[in-house]
């Protein structure tokens, strides 16, 4: 029993350590490049960061919902309506009246957001990115919802759900389902892929990690 359990041991890979240690440096030049990144950030720049996240979001959201495995099994954590906070943060009277934005340059639909099916694995990665950018929003939250005030800032609150108790749902949930190397492998490709198309949408973001530096990230 004690080499069947030290072989089953020497297969399991941190899923949460080996995505934060993929996506480091994807992260790091996301979050430089976010329109709320600028020095002394507007409701302006508040406005884009919704566009870009709505533009990036949507063709996942849609993507997601032709699976009801992994992590879009509906009993694992309560859904909650991103797409529909964005947009209803957008028309908010704060920000209207305010300058014409820029375009929010969409990927060419030539270059698939994602592969037509992927593995519970790769789903799990790229929610993962999609679930740690709502922790991201509550440190946002905390810094601007003065500044913006009287915008409610709907989006970056979860709708007044604070997200620590759902991350720590969906990193249990995701520990359960993967573990070996092989899903952790398709895990970190699925978070690389959700962080390179947000990037994509960021005009300005520094560029993203060479095959080779992305093949040397992957645990």
């Amino acid at each position: 029993m004690t080499a069947i359990r030290s072989a089953a041991e020497s297969s399991f890979v941190d899923v949460l350590g080996a995505l934060r240690l993929a996506t480091a440096s994807r992260h790091d030049s996301v979050e430089r490049a976010m329109p709320l990144a600028a020095a002394t950030p507007t409701l302006a720049d508040y406005r884009q960061h919704l566009r870009v996240l709505h533009a990036w979001l949507a063709p996942l959201d849609a993507w997601f919902r032709r699976f009801a495995d992994g992590p879009q099994d509906p009993t694992l954590l309560p859904p909650l309506a991103r797409l529909a906070l964005i947009e209803r943060d957008l028309a908010h009277p704060a920000l209207q009246g305010l300058p014409t934005p820029d375009a929010v340059a969409v990927p060419a639909a030539d270059r698939p957001l994602v592969p037509f099916e992927a593995s519970a694995a790769w789903r799990w990665g790229a929610c993962y990115v999609v679930e740690g950018s709502q922790l991201g929003g509550a440190v946002l939250l905390r810094r601007y919802a003065g500044t913006f005030a009287p915008h409610p800032l709907d989006y970056l609150s979860g709708d007044g759900n604070a997200p620590g108790p759902r991350w720590h749902a969906f990193v249990a949930a995701m520990r359960r389902d993967v573990h070996t190397p092989r899903e952790v492998d398709q895990a970190c490709a699925g978070a690389r892929a959700a962080f390179d198309r947000l990037k994509a949408l960021l005009p300005e973001a520094a560029p993203v990690d060479t095959p080779a530096a992305s093949r040397a990230e992957t645990v």
